[in-house]
Formats: C-alpha cells, sequence, structure tokens
C-alpha cells in the first residue's frame, strides 16, 4: 500500500515537473506573448540575467533590465508621438519630455507587473515587465487627482506669503505631474486633459514675484538658478563646474559665491542633486585618472560659467550641460558692478595678470613627443579651494617617464612638490595612476595665505630632470629659485638633445580663496 502510494504520487507529480521545466511562451518568444498580452492593451519589456549570481540576485538584475527596457520604450513613445501633437502653449511640457529622454530620468511606472522564469539548464533567469495600461490609467487618473489637490493647496498657502519653499513645494508636485501627463497622453492615444490646478507658468511666475525680493546679490542669483532649472527633469546629478573671468581658467571670489550659492539655490529649487567636489579624490582614483572630473563623479550635466567685466556692469553667461554635449538650459544676468564691490567680492585673483602671463609660458607650445603625462586637481582644472583645504593632484603617463612637479604660487615662486625627501624617486611608470601626497601621510598640501590663482607644472621626459633647487624646508619642499620661463626654457632643450628623449608637459590650474564667512 505504502509502494503504490509512493508510484501513484510520482505519476502525479510527473507532469507538473515537466510542465515546469518547459519554458513559458514568452520566453521562447522573448518577449510578450500577443495571445495572452495584446500589444494594444499591454506594453512589455524583456532582459535576462548573466548566469553568474544567486538565483535572488539574477531575479532582481533580470527584474530591473526588463523593467528599464519597458521604460525606454515609453521614453521614444513620449518624444516620438506625444511631443508632435504638443502646440506652441505647451513648449515647457516638450522640453520636459525632451530631457526625460536626454537624461534617462527615471519613470513612475504604475500598475507594472514582473514575470520571471529560471532557465536551471542554463543558469539564466528571463524576466518579462508588463504594463497594463487600463489599470496604469486608472492609477494614473487616481495619482493625477491627488496630486493635483496637494499642488493647489501648497501654492494658494504660499502665494499670499512669498513663501519661496512653499512654492518650490507647489512646482516639485506640479513637476512630477507632468511626467504622469506624458505618460498618460502615450497611454491614452489623446492629449492629457490640463489639470485643476496651476501650471508650471504660473508656479515660476509666482516664484520670480518671491525671489525679486531678495536684498543684493543673492536676488541675481536666485532668479539664475530659477531660470537654469526651469527646463531640468527632476534629480538629475549636476556638478557645479566652474564659473571663470572672461576666456581664463583664473576666478576671483565673485566666481566662488555664484559656484556655491547656484548650487544651494538649484537644491533648495528641488529640481538637481548637486554633487559634492569633495568626493573628487575618491572618484578620481575609482577611475583610475581617466576622464575628467565631471566623469569620474558620473554627473549627468555640469553647470559653466563665465564672468565679464562691462566697465559700470558685470555680465554673467551659465549653462548647463549634459555629460553629451547637450545644452539643457542657458541663461545671462547682468548686474550692476557696484554691488559686487559692495558685497566684498572681486571678480578676478589680486595676481591675475602675473597668473596669466605664467599661464602663457606654460601653454607655450612644446615639441611633438609621443610622451604623454596628465596632471588633474581633485577639484577639477579651475577648481576653488579655501584656506585649510587639502590639495590632492593625480599623475599618469603613456610611458615609463621621470617628473619634477613644480607649485606656482601666488607671490610667484616655485615650489618643487614632487618629488621630494619624503618621496625622493621622481619615476612614473607607464599607465600607472600616482597621486600627490599619497595616502601614507607622508607631507599635505594645504591652501594657506596668500591666495590667488596657482599653477601646477608637471615636467616628463624618458630622461632624468634636473632643476636647480633650494634646500628642503620644514615640509621637505624645496624652493626653485630661477623663474618659470627660466626652468621651462632649460627642460624644453632636453627633447633637442637627442632624438630618443621623449619630452610632456602638463599644467592644472587651481584658485585658492580665503575661508568662506
Amino acid at each position: 500500500m505504502n509502494v503504490l502510494r509512493g508510484i501513484l504520487a510520482l505519476l502525479l507529480a510527473a507532469p507538473f515537473t515537466l510542465a515546469a521545466e518547459a519554458p513559458p511562451a514568452w520566453v521562447q518568444r522573448q518577449g510578450a506573448d500577443p495571445a495572452v498580452h495584446p500589444p494594444e492593451r499591454f506594453l512589455a519589456g524583456y532582459a535576462l540575467s548573466s548566469p553568474s549570481g544567486t538565483e535572488a540576485e539574477q531575479r532582481r538584475q533580470a527584474s530591473a533590465q526588463a523593467r528599464e527596457v519597458l521604460a525606454s520604450s515609453i521614453r521614444t513613445r513620449v518624444t516620438s508621438e506625444y511631443t508632435s501633437r504638443v502646440t506652441q502653449v505647451d513648449k515647457h511640457m516638450t522640453s520636459y519630455a525632451q530631457n526625460v529622454v536626454k537624461t534617462h530620468a527615471d519613470l513612475e511606472l504604475e500598475g507594472l507587473e514582473t514575470l520571471v522564469w529560471r532557465d536551471a539548464k542554463t543558469n539564466v533567469t528571463h524576466a518579462l515587465a508588463l504594463l497594463d495600461k487600463a489599470r496604469t490609467l486608472t492609477l494614473l487618473e487616481d495619482r493625477l487627482s491627488r496630486q493635483a489637490r496637494e499642488c493647489a493647496a501648497a501654492f494658494t498657502a504660499a502665494r499670499t506669503t512669498g513663501d519661496v519653499a512653499g512654492l518650490s513645494r507647489a512646482r516639485q508636485i506640479r513637476e512630477r505631474m507632468e511626467e504622469g501627463l506624458l505618460i498618460q497622453a502615450v497611454l491614452s492615444g489623446a492629449k492629457a486633459p490640463e489639470p485643476p490646478c496651476p501650471g508650471p507658468a504660473e508656479i515660476v511666475q509666482e516664484l520670480r514675484k518671491a525671489l525679486e525680493t531678495r536684498p543684493g546679490l543673492d536676488r541675481h542669483a536666485a532668479l539664475a538658478a530659477l531660470d537654469l532649472g526651469a527646463d531640468l527633469p527632476k534629480g538629475i546629478r549636476v556638478l557645479m563646474d566652474r564659473i571663470t573671468f572672461a576666456d581664463s581658467p583664473f576666478c576671483g571670489t565673485f566666481s566662488a559665491y555664484l559656484e556655491e550659492t547656484l548650487a544651494v539655490q538649484l537644491a533648495a529649487l528641488g529640481q538637481v542633486r548637486i554633487l559634492d567636489k569633495a568626493m573628487g579624490r575618491e572618484a578620481l582614483v575609482a577611475a583610475g585618472g581617466e576622464g575628467s572630473l565631471a566623469d569620474a563623479l558620473r554627473s549627468q550635466a555640469a553647470v559653466r560659467g563665465v564672468v565679464f567685466d562691462l566697465g559700470e556692469e558685470v555680465k554673467v553667461t551659465l549653462r548647463v550641460v549634459s555629460a553629451a554635449g547637450d545644452e539643457l538650459a542657458a541663461t545671462t544676468l547682468t548686474l550692476p558692478a557696484a554691488l559686487v564691490r559692495k558685497a566684498g567680492l572681486k571678480l578676478v585673483p589680486d595676481n591675475y595678470q602675473e597668473a596669466r602671463k605664467a599661464l602663457e609660458i606654460c601653454d607655450a607650445q612644446v615639441q611633438a613627443s609621443t610622451l604623454e603625462v596628465k596632471v588633474v586637481a581633485d577639484r577639477g582644472q579651475g577648481g576653488i579651494y579655501r584656506k585649510g583645504d587639502k590639495l590632492h593632484l593625480f599623475l599618469k603617463a603613456n610611458m615609463d617617464c621621470y617628473v619634477k612637479v613644480l607649485y606656482h604660487q601666488v607671490d610667484g615662486t616655485q615650489v618643487l612638490i614632487f618629488p621630494n625627501r619624503f618621496h625622493p624617486d621622481g619615476h612614473l611608470v607607464k599607465g600607472r595612476l600616482y597621486q600627490l601626497p599619497p595616502d601614507d601621510n607622508s607631507f599635505e598640501l594645504e591652501v594657506q595665505e596668500p591666495f590667488g590663482a596657482e599653477l601646477v607644472k608637471v615636467i616628463a621626459s624618458t630622461a632624468p630632470i634636473e632643476i636647480e633647487a633650494q634646500k628642503p624646508d620644514a615640509n621637505g619642499l624645496r624652493e626653485v629659485r630661477e623663474s618659470l620661463g627660466g626652468v621651462l626654457g632649460h627642460t624644453r632643450g632636453i627633447a633637442l638633445k637627442a632624438a630618443k628623449i621623449q619630452y610632456a608637459e602638463a599644467t592644472a590650474v587651481v584658485n585658492t580663496m580665503a575661508a568662506a564667512k
């Protein structure tokens, strides 16, 4: 009897096991089965995991990739279908739709379901993300209705008092609604109706009125942030790259004020996520010194600006540029020069003219060579360092070589910072990333007075380089008495001495300033 029960149990279990091992139709098709999930009702995204990892890890990987495939298809529909229907009145929504695609912002997809099947033979997990259009539209309508009420309430309460925070909250709610309206239009095949709450333009207009009441420079900076953030998708990762004077990489305290204030204002308006330059050192190490600071921090966009002295006025052009090079936003502000002076800020560093001359000497054409050397500061080219900040430099060469690293200070003197008594070997190995100072705490480069524009000059050669320097100071660094032009005049002659010797240079600009008040 027990044996019979066992045989019956095996016979009953056998069909179930075989059925479970057979892949479902959507796996065989590598996409939705139209007989089960007709395209007029469902949107789908298919993906499979790598064969490595645990079952749980494969499940998460395949599900996430399937949802991303589905989201990407909606992004494409948003731009190709919806933006073709909008009128000039809907320009803001068109811009938003385009930016969603450019920055690959996460879409809030409600009603999303995921099917998962694991192939035990290949050790791969398959996933199918499904979006029921009718169900999603119902959920979207409920969410949009709720958000419209929240937006209207926040706007009404803040409008009467000029509360910037309240208006910003209303704007953030409205921006979240924009994405839902776009998806609603795509899924329904018709233009989404206007919700019963203030539109983006009306909220921005009230924000502008509130910000215009701010005193002095803060008003100009806040309005510039409002203009820049108007068309940026929510949550975009932005690096405040640099705001320099005219055609130079140098900047004064006014640029530092703008960089810091714009970052705070953009974040406060709820549009962007500002990246911390203090993380530049770790990011550059992780990236192996390749690419720019923006690349290392994986920024989706960067804010760049140029300051112009027009005599009685100061003009600043600001741009937000995507990682792909597209201009996402731009604005120009013109303000009285007296306002800058009243705030105790300067357009250029005190040693601006001397720094320009030094940079011209550094940029003078060097004989072509197969040797290439790179130097990057942990806050990027022209980065701002306040009193007490620690400066870190990264060196890399495409050939084995010898280097000398000179630091051209505000007062015009040169200090040989590498090699030094702690690290007397100035030899670089091809492709290896070198950090100055290293992590062994043998020495550090701390910003101290006097402040201004300073240069880091790296001289590299496949033959040892000789530069006369004084005895080491207390920090183990040696001063080079000869002028920068004189030093470079001698070292550049190395490449002419023998055809086998390769020579290269690299320059980094550092802007140092007093501590922020």
